[in-house]
């Protein structure tokens, strides 16, 4: 009670006498702040503040830059939209330098303009480039060294392909050396230290190739630091410490963080790289897996196709790895009923013989969807899907086909009942795997082969995809396709080299025959004394 009534009583008797006004206090700060002069001299009218051939100290950069302050709020005050127009000036020079992008790819690269999803990854990494370069430009202050430039080259290289990698390089070395001022030193950073990135991550075949772009890069920073040095008359210390706390560590870094987010881009756009084709090549994967168990003969002839494909594709300089994986999944349909494919019938047993050709059409035109759907639920990338369906195109089943007619007498028979559903091949890679499909499967039928006779056998074959207007779809060329056809003359000769039988040995093998006949047929004696052999 007594804390309670000494409280009320030194309340009523303590009065503030400072009271916070919050407006007055407000104007006595601006007013101070008005108070403090923010020049440090004075320029008149018409007086010359630098001349030609004449060296820039620190007072008259001071008095050039409060030139250019004087003009912004003059020109806000008068407003005379120079703001504006010096804005659009900006925009206008990003638009012209990222309209190289948008007519190259219009002009030579016409499936990637037309396809969002790769605009789209494009524009993500130059935005990456250029969020980088505005950030450790601006709020950090960084050296431009420092900016990770290379990182977009190798993304282009790996992602897409060098051509696009060298564009996309051009472009972020003319926006960078804008940002930096119209600096030269960025923009000569960027492009030859890019150039160097797409060079050494071409035909990247592992996670561990990392090291190969850090050397290369790193050698690349270390020639243009000393070149730098050089122009300018800088000490050689001076680069070597340009280079060892800069450039290095950049070099390091930038490849590491590559590899890390190329993973997030491969996923979300579904785009398949080399690493990726590598990881699938694995027979240890679980759907080739299945297929060696399931499937055995299909499985052996998926190998053969993936060589003949492979060699072929390095004749037509495609993507031999890409063609070689391709083959291993192409089949991958026949899992669901690998009794029904001749490659897989024990004891000659044929299901089809109960069958109505339409039924069995049905069947062999079913395992390609299969196969989609197979390879959607294991997570095979859309690239290697895509050799399930085209490796057959629209290619009619000729054998069911003539059965059908020899049942209906020769009448009329619905010819898209026994045609695949297609897509034709879209690409090289599975251009080729259809002719190397058609060719393994048809070359095992051969008797007595010869080398000029499976030459001959190849040739009708890929002529008669060629005609049927299977390849129109894809780039193959006829020089290309008397290459692929040399490889796989190569591949052939290999696998039937047990089998093939040439011209002299013919001879040789009858002797042998005539001998072991002689052998096993009785003698009968004669009176003249000479022996007759019974025929």
């Amino acid at each position: 009670n007594q804390t309670i009534a000494l409280n009320y009583l030194i309340r009523r008797i303590l009065q503030p006498n400072l009271l916070y006004q919050k407006e007055m206090t407000e104007e006595a700060v601006q007013q101070a702040r008005s108070s403090v002069s923010l020049t440090k001299d004075l320029v008149v009218e018409d007086e010359r503040i630098v001349d030609a051939n004449e060296r820039i100290d620190e007072e008259i950069y001071q008095k050039l830059y409060s030139l250019e302050v004087a003009k912004v709020e003059r020109s806000k005050r008068e407003s005379n939209w120079q703001l504006e127009f010096a804005f659009m000036g900006k925009m206008m020079m990003v638009a012209a330098i990222l309209l190289i992008v948008g007519l190259y790819l219009y002009s030579y690269r016409r499936k990637i303009f037309d396809d969002n999803y790769k605009l789209l990854m494009i524009t993500i990494i130059l935005l990456i480039e250029f969020a980088a370069a505005a950030i450790m430009n601006g709020p950090l202050d960084w050296p431009v060294y420092v900016i990770p430039t290379t990182i977009g080259s190798m993304l282009f290289a790996i992602l897409i392909d060098s051509g696009i990698a060298f564009v996309g390089t051009v472009v972020i070395a003319l926006i960078l050396g804008g940002i930096q001022g119209g600096g030269y030193d960025i923009s000569f950073i960027t492009l030859v230290s890019g150039m160097v990135a797409i060079y050494s991550v071409h035909e990247i075949r592992n996670r561990n190739h990392v090291l190969k772009p850090i050397v290369l890069i790193s050698l690349a920073y270390f020639w243009i630091s000393i070149a730098i040095a050089a122009i300018r008359y800088d000490s050689l210390s001076s680069a070597l410490s340009t280079f060892s706390y800069t450039m290095l560590p950049n070099a390091v870094l930038s490849p590491v963080l590559t590899f890390m987010i190329l993973g997030v881009f491969e996923k979300f756009f579904d785009v398949t790289t080399d690493i990726t084709l590598l990881e699938l090549s694995d027979l240890n994967h679980p759907l080739l897996k299945r297929l060696s168990l399931e499937a055995p003969g299909s499985f052996h002839h998926s190998m053969i196709v993936g060589n003949l494909a492979e060699s072929a594709a390095k004749a037509i300089y495609a993507n031999p790895l890409l063609a070689r994986v391709g083959s291993y999944y192409h089949d991958i349909g026949k899992i669901e009923k690998p009794e029904y494919f001749v490659e897989n019938q024990v004891q000659h047993v044929n299901r089809h013989d109960g069958l109505s050709p339409r039924m069995s059409a049905l069947i062999l035109s079913a395992h390609v969807k299969n196969g989609v759907e197979m390879a959607k639920r294991y997570s095979i990338p859309k690239k290697i899907r895509d050799f399930i369906p085209e490796h057959h195109g629209t290619n009619i089943m000729t054998y069911f086909h003539n059965k059908a007619l020899s049942k209906n007498d020769g009448k009329e028979v619905n010819e898209s009942d026994f045609r695949y559903p297609g897509p034709k091949p879209q690409s090289k890679e599975t251009g080729i795997v259809m002719l190397a499909d058609a060719v393994e499967a048809a070359t095992r039928t051969i008797k007595n082969p010869t080398p000029k006779k499976v030459r001959t056998f190849v040739e009708n074959l890929v002529d008669s995809r060629f005609k049927d207007g299977e390849l129109d779809e894809c780039d193959l060329t006829l020089r290309d396709l008397k290459k692929i056809i040399d490889a796989f003359m190569t591949v052939l000769t290999g696998v039937f080299q047990q089998r093939i039988e040439y011209p002299d040995m013919d001879k040789k093998k009858e002797k042998e025959k005539e001998k072991e006949t002689n052998k096993s047929k009785p003698v009968n004696t004669v009176d003249n004394g000479h022996s007759n052999t019974s025929t």
